[in-house]
């Protein structure tokens, strides 16, 4: 386990993709926050929002508009990420899977298309539980478990992030790791 953890909790909220606007998903995500930090409120808590400008990229999305949301929601983060901010992160993720035939994959992946969901996914979550550094991600925002609140439809690439997370040395990582799925107002 790295040694500059800093918070017991990073929550990761409101996942948005930048051809997306505000909606329910955003809404309900803020909703499970607030329960979530009413559980947990001795812990000392990040609260961390990653902006997909990857997938879908669109150069309009307003992003003062959206913090100022979450901040009137009470919420506001620690950190706002692009997720492209993680592409050379996403590169020393690679470079740690030990798994050659996965390692291929993802390589092939990347070369014919693009840099896959689950590696981002990866690398975000082995950024925030300080197991790999990068210039983005203050070091005191590190944390012991990271929690992550989703729509059911992004499981699959959660587990295929897990499977890339037990092909590295940092393998034991996937223990610090919890999702809250929710598909409209029922949380898994």
């Amino acid at each position: 386990m790295p040694n500059k953890i800093q918070k017991d909790l990073s929550i990761e909220y409101a996942h948005i993709y930048t051809s997306g606007r505000i909606s329910d998903e955003q809404k309900l995500s803020l909703e499970i926050l607030d329960n979530l930090i009413k559980e947990r409120g001795d812990q000392n808590i990040s609260l961390v929002v990653m902006v997909d400008d990857y997938s879908f990229p669109d150069l309009s999305f307003d992003y003062a508009v959206f913090l100022n949301w979450l901040s009137k929601g009470g919420f506001k983060p620690d950190l706002v990420i692009r997720e492209s901010q993680l592409i050379p992160s996403c590169d020393e993720v690679l470079n740690h899977i030990t798994n050659k035939k996965l390692k291929d994959q993802i390589s092939d992946y990347i070369r014919a298309k693009k840099y896959p969901c689950s590696l981002f996914v990866a690398t975000w979550y082995l950024i925030r539980l300080g197991y790999i550094s990068s210039s983005i991600f203050n070091d005191n925002l590190v944390a012991k478990k990271i929690i992550n609140i989703l729509p059911l439809s992004f499981k699959h690439f959660e587990d295929k992030a897990i499977e890339i997370i037990k092909a590295t040395q940092f393998g034991d990582a996937i223990n610090q790791i919890e999702n809250k799925y929710f598909e409209g107002r029922l949380i898994i």
